[in-house]
């Protein structure tokens, strides 16, 4: 958190994952991580992407008000569908449901975040007569994050913004782009779309490829060299100005490396060349 904020970057997001077995991750809950991290991000936006299905709409619409009272800065929650069926096996659902319970839960907690009394008998969440306290006393932003053209449109439909999926190609986006821009326009809503990258900046190409092939070459998220922002300063500045010709103005990353010393690295490049150049595209 203290890098990204001295990298100059614009916010700050946590991720989500639940049911995971010690010996392969430590899995942070988001809700009181981001809680901690605001004491070093200042007015530096944060936020969380939750898997959204696992979540209760009253509870966490309250955690989210009580956050916004205590955040220097706006919040950004971006709900996200998961796709690890062991998750939705350890809870007991089906993952065809999880498109449901996303848009439930959407509807709802937008509706108690503005303040609202809201009854709402759905499939998945009931609520009779609910209103929660605190309301955000920051501004507090829904996104949605999607991998398809329908997950694109969704966005466009219930989202203050769109997240692109991360392995997503270019083709893909400009499809999707287009997608989400004409299903924005038919709700009234302004568009936002946020492009998502795993990124690793080296002193060189030639330094970030060797840190970054071992990596991909373990079998890496499921992608390759086109899906990623990997290079010296100037390559990823180049990657970044095709994808703003494409329409993103934003992007959210995420570090390749698991070495948490070359992360640093990495964003202390992203700060010094990196963020300097883009402020002036």
């Amino acid at each position: 958190a203290a890098a990204a904020r001295a990298a100059g970057l614009d916010g700050l997001l946590v991720g989500d994952n639940h049911a995971v077995a010690p010996g392969y991750a430590n899995c942070f809950s988001p809700v009181p991580s981001i809680a901690r991290l605001m004491a070093v991000t200042g007015d530096m936006p944060v936020g969380m992407v939750l898997l959204a299905p696992f979540y209760e709409p009253i509870v966490l619409a309250e955690q989210i008000g009580t956050l916004a009272a205590f955040s220097e800065a706006p919040l950004i929650v971006t709900l996200a569908l998961g796709g690890r069926a062991q998750t939705f096996e350890s809870f007991g659902w089906e993952m065809r449901t999880r498109v449901g319970r996303l848009e439930e839960l959407a509807t709802i907690v937008r509706a108690l975040l503005a303040g609202e009394r809201v009854t709402f008998h759905g499939r998945y969440h009931t609520v009779v007569s609910a209103q929660i306290s605190p309301l955000p006393r920051v501004p507090v932003s829904l996104w949605l994050a999607g991998t398809v053209p329908e997950a694109a449109a969704r966005a466009g439909r219930l989202g203050d913004a769109w997240l692109c999926g991360q392995n997503a190609s270019p083709a893909e986006l400009k499809a999707q782009l287009a997608v989400y821009r004409e299903a924005a326009a038919q709700a009234g809503r302004i568009p936002r779309p946020v492009l998502r990258r795993d990124i690793f900046v080296g002193e060189t190409d030639t330094d970030a490829r060797t840190v970054v092939e071992p990596i991909l070459a373990e079998g890496y998220r499921g992608t390759g060299h086109d899906t990623l922002l990997v290079g010296g300063p100037e390559t990823v500045i180049q990657q970044l100005r095709e994808y703003r010709a494409m329409g993103f103005e934003e992007v959210m990353v995420r570090h390749i490396v698991g070495d948490h010393q070359q992360m640093l690295e990495s964003f202390e490049r992203i700060g010094r060349h990196v963020m300097p150049a883009i402020r002036r595209l």
